[in-house]
């Protein structure tokens, strides 16, 4: 806080009249007679003339102008931030506290539904390391399979389309993922990070840093390339495989965007945005 200075001016200027002392003149004696005459009159001396020097005139006062009183706002400090210190439980049994966590979240039951009740951040991990390569696993997913299987027209002999009708089998996942909070679902990540990371080395990658490869993944899927339906498929054995061989050749990521509709891989991705936002600060 900036102190006002005081500045006081006295300027004195005294003038000091000096008292001349007056002194008495007399007269010698004349002749050798001896008379005695009275004693003279005494006279009272002639004024003496002086020059009176006139009194000094004080010099004019200066008025002292005072600094100006600039005004401070005192900062306050902010807050100091406490991190929550959490014991964190071995990788094997991790399932009950994640889970306890994400079913205090505001979507929590409805996200709990929708995921696997066993090793949830392996399976989540596995999932994120392969959609970072653009792959798909073919069997551990953190999510639930859907029930539904894709609903098709069989328009000749082993040729099919893709009816629009199967995106809906989709709805309720992505509905469901996309109602999440991202800062609430960030937290859950960042206190459990440790546990996140010792899977990942599990899989062979210990000195990787597995926020990378999540934000890689993120960038698959939100980078990932589209095409207009109706989507004609064939059957050569099991699966069913696209007959338009451009298509065919995308990544598996893209592929399952396709089998998802323009409306619920938009809002997906939209939602996937702000995660990978919040991932690099």
């Amino acid at each position: 806080m900036n102190k006002s200075l005081a500045i006081i001016a006295a300027i004195a200027v005294i003038g000091l009249l000096f008292l001349v002392y007056l002194a008495a003149t007399f007269e010698s004696p004349q002749g050798t007679q001896t008379v005695e005459i009275a004693p003279p009159v005494p006279q009272a001396p002639a004024p003496v003339q002086r020059e009176e020097t006139p009194a000094p005139v004080p010099a004019p006062v200066q008025p002292v102008t005072p600094a100006p009183v600039v005004a401070v706002e005192e900062e306050t400090p902010e807050p100091e931030v406490v991190e929550e210190i959490v014991e964190l439980p071995t990788l094997n049994d991790s399932d009950g506290f994640l889970s306890e966590r994400l079913q205090a979240l505001e979507t929590g039951a409805r996200l709990m539904a929708l995921l696997t009740s066993d090793d949830i951040i392996r399976k989540f991990v596995v999932f994120v390391d392969n959609v970072a390569e653009g792959n798909l696993p073919q069997l551990e997913y953190p999510v639930r399979r859907l029930p539904q299987a894709m609903a098709v027209r069989e328009l000749d002999e082993n040729l099919y389309e893709m009816q629009t009708v199967s995106y809906q089998r989709y709805t309720a996942l992505i509905d469901g993922l996309t109602a999440v909070n991202p800062e609430q679902a960030l937290a859950i990540y960042r206190v459990m990070k440790p546990l996140f990371q010792e899977a990942y080395a599990e899989i062979g990658y210990p000195n990787r840093n597995f926020d990378d490869t999540l934000a890689r993944a993120i960038d698959n899927v939100v980078n990932a390339s589209t095409a207009e339906g109706p989507f004609q498929l064939i059957k050569p054995k099991v699966m069913y495989i696209y007959a338009d061989s451009e298509i065919e050749r995308m990544s598996p990521v893209e592929k399952q965007l396709l089998r998802m509709g323009p409306q619920n891989a938009e809002k997906l991705k939209l939602a996937l945005q702000q995660y990978r936002q919040r991932l690099s600060r």
